[in-house]
């Protein structure tokens, strides 16, 4: 390994911990996993909570993520993907965009360069509007700030894995398959390359 010492957090829900998966890497462990085949020196943790809305994320965010990046590394960077248990629990979108608000104004104070992560599109027609409103307004939000958003609903050519891989599972998450398309779309984004790279 050669370069910078960079460290990455990724805060998130389920989708982020990569539950359902049997080989235990979820799309975030892939990630790590092909950045270290190219040689970066890379520190990635991740910080999924299963069950956790934006609101719940936001408010541990601070101590968990300054904890492991404060001071440490070259460079620093936050990965932030919620709002499917947001939507399944119909909480009032304005929380979770304060959430989303104040994640990015301190992620800018301390210096971490902040990524967004849209939820995967849900096969459930009334929900997945509800998802794709709210990513919506995330993204709004996230312009203000100049924020990135990786929008992986678009970006993975092909949902059918993930979908049935859930159905063959507990219903929401899928298995291996569907976190690869995730992780290789995530990889290939231009945002988080340059970030990488530059």
């Amino acid at each position: 390994m050669g370069g910078p010492d960079i460290r990455v957090c990724f805060l998130g829900d389920s989708f982020t911990l990569g539950q359902g998966d049997v080989e235990g890497l979820g799309w975030v462990g892939r990630v790590h996993a092909a950045e270290l085949r190219r040689g970066l020196d890379l520190t990635i943790y991740n910080l999924g909570i299963r069950g956790q809305t934006g609101a719940e994320i936001a408010a541990r965010a601070v101590a968990e993520v300054d904890a492991r990046l404060m001071d440490r590394g070259d460079k620093r960077g936050l990965v932030f993907s919620f709002g499917a248990n947001d939507v399944f629990l119909q909480r009032p979108a304005a929380e979770t965009l304060r959430g989303v608000d104040g994640l990015l104004c301190w992620a800018a104070g301390q210096g971490y360069h902040a990524f967004i992560v849209g939820v995967p599109p849900c096969p459930e027609a009334a929900m997945d509007a509800e998802r794709l409103a709210l990513d919506a307004e995330i993204a709004k939000v996230a312009s203000v700030h100049a924020a990135p958003v990786c929008d992986t609903r678009n970006l993975v050519a092909d949902w059918s894995a993930w979908h049935r891989e859930a159905m063959d599972g507990d219903g929401v998450h899928p298995g291996a398959e569907g976190y690869r398309r995730v992780a290789a779309a995530f990889e290939a984004w231009n945002a988080w390359r340059d970030w990488l790279d530059g």
